[in-house]
């Protein structure tokens, strides 16, 4: 999680995930209605499936007196903590990893600013971001790579974070020329605000995350590289996310994306850790891999970097059939099904669960229009449950990756489960198994699932692609301290 309210994320945010399908030769006719097999999850789940959560933090609450029938500011102070033995806890929605330092210091507010936190596209609300007031100058996102440490506001600015539908409450003192300051890992936005007295409701067009690196407008977004397949189009998801312009299908329109397409032709791209460096994130979905000469082995000079990249800071996201890019570069994370060939045929779909809270009440806020986006597309009507389309691996287990931190305590940076459910094509079929899933590793982290999101062109953003937008923007939070080194090996 974010720190409690005095930190904020000079963070990376990654982007989205789809998949692959091929063209259902193999499938069973035992396949129910929507394409692949589907298994269900049973009433109960497994123990012991999240390795990624974390206890709750004590608290103790200070109240700032300013004179006898004047308001006062109640603040919250929440120890630090870097998650249970589950490892860190991301940014979801909350504050944990860090305290507020209120001593000696303390502010009079007369003023209430309220609203929500939209996507660029003006209607997804993001849940966790840092919303606050500021007459001082904003430190922009680094340009490339790089490790993300959370920097301390000043005890007097007012802030807060957005709740599971986006919305918020700002304490504030009332004056001109301050800055609204509104992000969500590495997307910024900072606009110029006479901040009135008494109660102000913030119009969208005020409250919305950028969909653009624009500057000189405070506007700040992840730096992204894509891979630019089909199927598995991540780059429609990003665009119906604000990156960009769709047609009526849901189709990117070239040339509107404010990030980059990488050509699925080669892996040369991934030869070029100078390139790499560049962007904050990095996609590669399942078909980009899939016909790449030698595959699915992994060159080590291209594992090499990958490991080179996440350690010093970058995003790595891959998806069921690039699952290799996930096992060579961090064996130790994880053990897919039939490792020597993890890919699975006939896909299969799955009626799992969400399993972290926090993703469950974004979901559960969200508005009936986004719940059921119509179109044959499964919806989110049947909460915790969640139907997975086309998966195209599975996984047997997760490990804990144990490192120590620069205190010479042990930390398990190993992953966290968002979404779990069946395999249906694997030898066990009713087995629980982590579906999408996060780890650490030095100051980047990477992110993977066995299903995909966006083969066909569709209108709105279904359950899959809500599911690891919500992944993206939480493992794009700050370290609230210096982050332990990669394991070995």
């Amino acid at each position: 999680m974010f720190a409690a309210t005095s930190w904020w994320a000079l963070s990376l945010v990654s982007a989205l995930a789809s998949g692959c399908s091929d063209d259902g030769a193999g499938q069973t006719a035992t396949q129910a209605s929507s394409p692949g097999t589907l298994t269900t999850l049973p009433g109960t789940l497994s123990d012991g499936t999240s390795t990624g959560t974390s206890t709750g933090a004590p608290t103790s609450t200070s109240t700032t007196s300013t004179g006898p029938g004047e308001d006062t500011l109640t603040t919250t102070t929440e120890a630090v903590t870097t998650g249970g033995p589950g490892g860190p806890k991301f940014d979801i929605g909350g504050g944990d990893l860090g305290g507020i330092d209120t001593d000696g210091c303390s502010f009079t507010p007369d003023a209430n600013l309220t609203g929500t936190v939209y996507a660029p596209n003006l209607q997804l609300p993001i849940s966790g971001a840092l919303v606050y007031v500021t007459d001082g100058p904003v430190e922009p996102p680094v340009d490339g790579v790089f490790c993300s440490e959370c920097v301390k506001l000043a005890c007097d600015t007012p802030n807060t974070f957005t709740g599971p539908d986006g919305s918020f409450s700002l304490p504030a003192v009332s004056g001109p020329n301050q800055k609204l300051v509104m992000q969500k890992g590495q997307f910024l936005r900072v606009i110029d605000l006479a901040v009135a007295p008494g109660e102000t409701a913030l119009p969208v067009e005020q409250t919305h995350l950028p969909g653009q690196w624009n500057p000189d407008a405070g506007m700040w977004i992840p730096r992204i590289a894509v891979y630019d397949t089909d199927p598995d189009k991540v780059k429609n998801v990003l665009a119906k996310f604000g990156m960009g312009q769709v047609d009526g299908t849901g189709a990117l329109i070239p040339g509107t994306e404010s990030f980059t397409l990488v050509n699925d032709d080669s892996p040369t791209f991934l030869e070029n850790l100078t390139e790499m460096n560049k962007y904050h994130i990095i996609f590669v979905p399942c078909a980009t891999t899939k016909f790449w000469v030698g595959a699915p082995n992994v060159p080590d000079s291209r594992r090499e970097n990958v490991k080179a990249y996440v350690a010093a800071g970058g995003k790595w996201y891959a998806t069921d059939h690039s699952n290799e890019y996930i096992e060579a570069p961090f064996p130790d994370y994880q053990e897919f099904h039939a490792p020597a060939m993890p890919d699975i045929q006939p896909a299969y779909d799955s009626n799992g669960l969400v399993v972290d809270p926090e993703m469950l009440a974004w979901l559960q806020a969200l508005p009936p229009a986004l719940k059921d986006i119509g179109g044959g597309n499964p919806t989110l009507n049947n909460l915790p449950g969640i139907l997975t389309r086309l998966n195209y691996s599975g996984i047997d287990t997760i490990s804990p990756v144990i490192v120590q931190d620069m205190e010479g305590k042990d930390i398990d940076v190993g992953h966290h489960t968002w979404v779990e459910g069946p395999c249906g094509s694997c030898s066990n079929p009713q087995m629980i198994r982590p579906m999408a899933i996060t780890g650490q590793y030095g100051c980047g982290r990477m992110m993977y699932s066995t299903f995909e999101n966006s083969s066909d062109n569709h209108p709105g953003l279904n359950p899959q692609e809500l599911v690891l937008l919500y992944m993206i923007l939480e493992i794009g939070v700050c370290f609230d301290k210096p982050p332990p080194p990669p394991p070995p090996g």
